[in-house]
């Protein structure tokens, strides 16, 4: 630490025994101070992702957000993590923008575990950016409050917080975005205040998030949503838009304290936590059995709703139903291998009941000790990632089952410097397929750091070119990072650095991955196909028999010749058949020709029906004795001719 840094620390430190708050400057360079409040963070869902990424280092096993919804007033982040000391909450407001994470200092304030700057004091992977992420906050508030306190501290540290002091948003405006120069950007008031005896084992961190900006609260409310549907009503004279299915209500404009729409949702007040959080899952996906093609959380929920399932799907939580690689040989999907040659065709694997994908495969994702818990409760709702893989909805398509494909890979980029290959890449990966991925947002691919994601799931698997978009409607992907790729990360952690030899490894990966699902998929359909066709074709020849039977019985035939349809080279049988009173004809002399452009399992079935049809033509001829006094290349004609008139499918 600086000797700035550590005069201020001695002085909050003091600030117990005086009681008098120490004030301070906040500073931060131009450049990193625009990122940070005109918009690296595109949704509140994002800035609330960044505090919970600091309480999962911080070694947090529980994160309570309290929103106070509808009306979104305040918002307060409460952990039971390792907390602030104060001489890393300084550290912290002098170094708006950067972060302790991922390095040496981090060792010596703590926050990382003492042999790996790469990990948390606990041991788990780190997901988050402390410099930037706390001050992700810019996004809903310039006012809040820090209040931490470390295990056996006799004292909390308060840190009172306000950004855009002075006329630094004005300076923002006038000059060069690239620039470094030091501004102030608001400032702190910092003290400590004593706990009771009974706290001195306490640990964590609360932020209160104060004074909301209007544009938080709006987007939080959904009021876009609900004055579209005003504004429709006043000028067309009736909703024209659906309202959203599932809603936490609508605030009274003249009463904020009354809601003029009461809330629509799927629990009870009487469901506990978890089970709030399962029913909404369970809702949304209920929505896929009505005529809906496409089910869409932003046609099917509000903007809170939405807000709580992009948290549950980025933050690092179990999942609702088990994890896809926990998924065991009685499970219902057909499981594949994928191969790491860019060529390669995917496995087939046949798992014994109770064997997991994960025993079988030898997966380790996600990084974390079997022993280590971490939940998020929003508003008295446990959130869970909301991917589920068994009992998927089902389409009119010929696969019917999903397909699970799992692979893992490493690459060590041998013999290239590490500052060209990034270091070694290690990744394990899932490709879902689906009739239905329900909902749509979870069409795609993501990628896990840490088992967190800040990106949503990209829907074009990373520029996939190939036309697939079908199919692709039909993936859920997942790609779990174990080492490396942390450079291929922007700093918004929403998007990536493209050029960066890890991203490149990964696209090139996941696309072969694809071409590997495509092939065994369509394989597979095509194999369902046929042998549903052949199933058909069975049924109908077996009708077809019954009639002919049913035709002789009534007529009073016993005896009912066989009829042979006999291929070129076999043709030299035809006398010594004849001889034994079966009627044999040349194949070829009685059939048309197929007219189709191509074979294909339908053109096959349809050529076995009238092979069958002129079997049966011909032994109901020579019941009427219409075949007698005929040459055998004369009742051949006969047959054909009478068959192609049966067959003829001329235009009207």
């Amino acid at each position: 630490m600086s000797t700035d840094e550590n005069k201020l620390t001695e002085e909050i430190n003091n600030t117990g025994k005086t009681g008098k708050p120490v004030e301070e400057r906040l500073t931060t360079n131009e450049r990193v101070l625009a990122r940070i409040t005109d918009g690296i963070y595109r949704q509140p869902a994002s800035a609330l992702r960044e505090l919970i990424s600091n309480a999962y280092d911080a070694d947090a096993q529980e994160v309570v957000i309290l929103t106070d919804a509808p009306r979104f007033s305040t918002i307060t982040v409460r952990d039971d993590g390792q907390g602030l000391s104060p001489r890393t909450l300084v550290h912290l407001i002098k170094n708006i923008g950067g972060s302790a994470k991922r390095t040496k200092e981090g060792q010596l304030l703590k926050i990382t575990a003492s042999d790996d700057c790469e990990r948390s004091p606990g041991g788990r992977k780190l997901i988050g950016k402390l410099g930037i992420g706390l001050f992700a906050v810019a996004q809903f508030t310039r006012h809040f409050l820090i209040i931490s306190k470390t295990k056996g501290d006799k004292f909390r540290t308060i840190a009172d917080i306000t950004l855009g002091h002075g006329n630094s948003e004005q300076r923002l405006l006038e000059f060069d975005h690239t620039s470094e120069i030091e501004i102030e950007t608001g400032h702190a008031l910092i003290y400590r205040e004593p706990t009771a005896e009974s706290d001195f084992d306490s640990h964590g961190t609360e932020i209160k998030l104060l004074e909301l900006l209007p544009r938080t609260r709006a987007e939080l409310a959904s009021q876009d949503l609900w004055a579209k549907l005003d504004y429709e009503l006043e000028h067309e004279g009736k909703q024209l838009s659906p309202e959203p299915l599932l809603h936490i209500g609508r605030i009274d404009k003249n009463n904020p304290q009354e809601l003029s729409k009461p809330s629509n949702l799927p629990w009870g007040d009487q469901d506990s936590p978890s089970e709030k959080f399962k029913k909404l899952v369970h809702k949304v996906r209920s929505f896929a059995e009505s005529n809906r093609d496409l089910v869409d959380l932003d046609s099917v929920c509000d903007r809170y709703l939405q807000t709580l399932w992009t948290l549950a799907l980025s933050a690092p939580l179990q999942y609702i139903e088990g994890h896809p690689f926990d998924m065991i040989g009685s499970d219902e999907a057909i499981f594949f291998k994928i191969e790491n040659q860019t060529r390669g065709q995917a496995q087939r694997l046949k798992l014994k009941n109770p064997e997991s994908l994960r025993r079988h495969l030898h997966l380790k994702s996600p990084d974390t000790k079997p022993k280590d818990h971490f939940t998020i409760e929003i508003d008295g709702i446990q959130l869970a990632r909301p991917l589920i893989f068994r009992n998927q909805p089902k389409t009119s398509t010929a696969v019917k089952t999903p397909l699970l494909f799992a692979g893992l890979c490493r690459e060590s980029f041998k013999g290239k410097p590490h500052d060209l290959s990034g270091g070694p890449l290690e990744f394990e990966a899932y490709l879902f397929w689906t009739p239905k991925v329900v909902p749509a947002q979870h069409q795609g691919v993501v990628v896990r750091v840490g088992n967190a994601s800040g990106a949503p799931f990209d829907r074009t698997f990373m520029g996939y070119q190939i036309s697939e978009q079908t199919r692709l409607r039909q993936i859920t992907a997942e790609i779990f990072v174990r080492e490396g790729f942390d450079g291929a990360i922007n700093l918004d952690r929403e998007s990536y650095n493209y050029a960066h030899p890890h991203y490149q490894y990964i696209v090139k990966w996941l696309h072969s991955a694809l071409r590997q699902l495509t092939n065994r998929h369509k394989e597979l359909g095509k194999h369902l196909r046929s042998e549903r066709l052949e199933k058909q074709g069975a049924v109908t020849r077996a009708a077809l028999e019954e009639k002919v039977a049913e035709i002789f019985q009534a007529r009073g035939v016993q005896d009912v010749p066989d009829v042979v349809l006999l291929k070129p080279a076999e043709t030299g049988r035809a006398a010594s058949l004849r001889r034994d009173g079966i009627i044999a004809f040349r194949k070829s002399s009685v059939i048309p020709p197929n007219q189709a452009q191509r074979n294909t399992d339908t053109n096959d079935e349809r050529s076995n029906l009238v092979e069958k049809k002129a079997i049966a033509i011909a032994q109901i001829l020579d019941s009427w004795d219409l075949l007698k006094g005929l040459s055998h290349e004369e009742q051949e004609q006969l047959v054909r001719e009478i068959v192609e008139v049966a067959f003829f499918e001329g235009e009207i």
